[in-house]
Parts: C-alpha cells; sequence; structure tokens
C-alpha cells in the first residue's frame, strides 16, 4: 500500500490532489493543531478579472488557544457560506462545468454546520469527484494514531501497512524520511509544476485553487494534474 499525508485543507491546489491519485489512500490529519499565522488550511485563491481572489474560512479562533483541526468551528457560517456560493457564482456561473459544480458546493455547504472539518472534507470529496479520483481519505482520528512530526508520519504508515509513501517535494526540510526506510518503507516525493489549462479572465495563473481548474475543465482536469506532476524517489 502506498499513502500520502495532509491536514484536512480548504478547496487545495491541483498538487494535493497529484498527491492523492497516486496513492492508495491520503490520510488526513486532523489530529493535527492549526497553526499560528498565515495557513493554507483555511484559504486558497480563485481568480477574477483583477487577478486573485482569496477566499478564506473565517474561524472561531478568539480565547479558544490552540486548537486540533478537527475542533475547528466556523465563524458565522451561514454568512459565510452564501459570501462563498455567491463569489463563486460571480466569477464563474458561465463555465461549462459550473452547474454540475456549484450543485455540490451549496450541498456541501448546507450540510456542514460549524464543523470546518466537515467543511473542507466534503469539499475534498467534491473536486475529488469531479476529477474522477477513485482514491479516498482516512481521517487520522479514525486510526486512532497520534504524535507529532515525522514520528506521527512513521506510526501512521505502520498503523495501515503501507510499504510506500509519498510526501510533497520539498518536505525532506521538515521530516526525517530517512526514519520511513528504518521500518523498510520506501519513500517519494512528488513534485507537482502546475501546466496551463484554458482559464477565465486573461493570463493563467498557476496556483489557484483545485476548485477553478474543476469549474474550467471539469473531469478532463485530472489530466492535467497528472501531466504536472513527477514522483521521484528518496536519494
Amino acid at each position: 500500500m502506498r499513502i500520502s499525508f495532509s491536514q484536512p485543507a480548504f478547496i487545495p491546489w491541483g498538487g494535493f490532489f497529484a498527491r492523492l491519485v497516486r496513492s492508495d489512500r491520503m490520510v488526513l490529519l486532523d489530529e493535527t493543531a492549526l497553526g499560528r499565522g498565515f495557513t493554507y488550511v483555511n484559504r486558497n485563491r480563485l481568480k477574477g478579472p483583477a487577478g486573485e481572489i482569496w477566499i478564506t474560512v473565517p474561524l472561531c479562533r478568539k480565547g479558544r488557544g490552540p486548537q486540533k483541526i478537527r475542533d475547528l468551528e466556523i465563524h458565522e457560517k451561514e454568512k459565510w457560506a452564501r459570501k462563498f456560493l455567491l463569489t463563486v457564482r460571480h466569477y464563474y456561473g458561465n463555465a461549462v462545468h459550473f452547474d454540475a459544480v456549484f450543485s455540490r458546493l451549496g450541498d456541501v455547504a448546507a450540510a456542514s454546520s460549524e464543523s470546518f472539518l466537515l467543511l473542507s472534507t466534503g469539499l475534498l470529496r467534491t473536486l475529488r469527484e469531479g476529477f474522477n479520483i477513485t482514491q479516498g481519505f482516512v481521517l487520522q482520528s479514525e486510526l486512532g494514531v497520534t504524535g507529532k512530526g515525522t514520528s506521527l508520519l512513521v506510526a501512521v504508515a505502520k498503523e495501515l501497512g503501507a510499504r510506500e509513501i509519498i510526501l510533497p517535494y520539498g518536505a525532506d526540510r521538515a521530516v526525517d524520511w530517512a526514519r520511513f526506510t528504518r521500518e523498510n518503507i520506501s519513500v517519494f516525493f512528488l513534485r507537482y509544476v502546475p501546466i496551463a489549462y484554458p482559464q477565465f479572465w486573461g493570463d493563467f495563473r498557476a496556483n489557484l485553487s483545485a476548485l477553478d481548474l474543476l469549474l474550467c475543465a471539469g473531469r478532463d482536469g485530472r489530466g492535467v494534474i497528472e501531466r504536472g506532476a513527477r514522483l521521484l524517489p528518496a536519494t
């Protein structure tokens, strides 16, 4: 079995799905803490006439101290969901794939209550299914494995019986990948370079959310993701 890892994230970029499509399953690390300062866990970019548009999910953080991702709550969820859906409609309403994708976004937003985890995983499944990716997710909390850093990732891999793992390119600066090899687990790094595809609003922007790709390309977006991915063995 080959697995990959990620924190649950709001409409992430294509590199997230490039790791998923090369894995048997991806482990979503919902027991890890939300980092301080800037993070892509609850924000990403779409596109409008003036360029990139940041979409941020507001979180209830005041007075709560450090929080695990599975415990995060959305601040004024209904107000935020209306704004999010209106933004998508405004900038992508003329997309060929708009109707099918937008209906799913609305369903997820309506069903997620105030839970950021439910929102993010629901949107991840919407994107995964839209790209016709069959590989699924498993939550860290479902496995009952805890820890931090490389020790956590090694423990998750052993719990699932994984013989191979995929890490993002450059993760060797934060992960001691040699610990996996000592457990006879092979390590691969996935380098993702976004491939140009037709977008709305001018010149191609490479690092947008994969939601832009799905709205612009539909299921053909999977091919775009796969062409941008290169799997490299750890050496």
